[in-house]
């Protein structure tokens, strides 16, 4: 399925979704991605493409509804994003997950978790083995599915800019390695109880219509603002393992 409309959110998207020069272009001179979905419900998945459209994004668009087809359309074109449902009958987003960041012609793809609202968890876990970001079905609006491609896109830029870097040195990791002895596990804490705390304020909102329905838009952006810190403590120290670095740390 094809869409040629102009980028109507443009300017929110990274650098890279708006100049990179392998990514097809339209004759109109926009970027046009190439966009996967995987999902068991036909619903489902012509709601995410509509969401698309109303974005503004020019993309090429295919579909799957099992791990089966997901496999064999991974083998015939590369994509730039592939949104995964988390709940595929027998199957899973995760083992869906697994076989976009492990196959090798897709190693540009980003992988992005779509799951069910109380599936907190599944997105941090998903994020933990590779996923760029998570989507939230119940919560699914243009506003936050071009705010989760740009959050992937530049968080993948960035660790690609780091991996290849040279100039991370023992200096750099013995900061790293200070602040994930001394901050890491309070850090942790704090955000734990903030995106528990701010699931429960959202579940008691959705039972009493009384309560401004922004209030819940606020703190399904401070969920995630909570869960993209935990996600980047975890990259530090992730980060921090990878380096080639003296064991015994900086003297102090």
């Amino acid at each position: 399925m094809m869409s040629d409309m102009p980028l109507g959110n443009r300017d929110l998207l990274p650098s890279h979704l708006r100049t990179e020069s392998n990514m097809e272009m339209t004759s109109g001179g926009k970027i046009r991605l190439k966009v996967l979905t995987l999902d068991d419900d036909n619903v489902d998945r012509m709601r995410l493409i509509r969401i698309c459209e109303k974005s503004g994004m020019s993309f090429e668009y295919s579909e799957a509804a099992n791990l089966e087809e997901l496999r064999s359309l991974l083998d015939q074109e590369t994509f730039d994003i592939v949104f995964l449902d988390h709940k595929l009958g027998r199957d899973n987003g995760l083992d869906a997950l697994r076989l976009v960041i492990s196959h090798e012609d897709q190693a540009g793809a980003i992988p992005i978790m779509v799951t069910g609202a109380n599936d907190l968890k599944v997105a941090m876990d998903a994020m933990r083995n590779g996923c760029a970001d998570y989507l939230v079905k119940e919560e699914l609006t243009v506003a936050s599915l071009t705010k989760s491609v740009a959050t992937a896109v530049e968080r993948r830029m960035l660790y690609a800019e780091l991996s290849a870097s040279k100039v991370i040195n023992r200096e750099v990791a013995n900061v790293i390695k200070r602040f994930m002895l001394t901050c890491g596990p309070d850090i942790r804490g704090i955000l734990r109880n903030s995106i528990k705390n701010t699931r429960d304020m959202k579940a008691l909102i959705r039972n009493d219509q009384t309560i401004d329905p922004l209030i819940l838009s606020d703190l399904t952006i401070l969920e995630r603002g909570c869960l993209d810190l935990t996600t980047f403590v975890d990259d530090l120290d992730s980060l921090l393992h990878g380096l080639h670095t003296d064991p015994r740390g900086p003297d102090c």
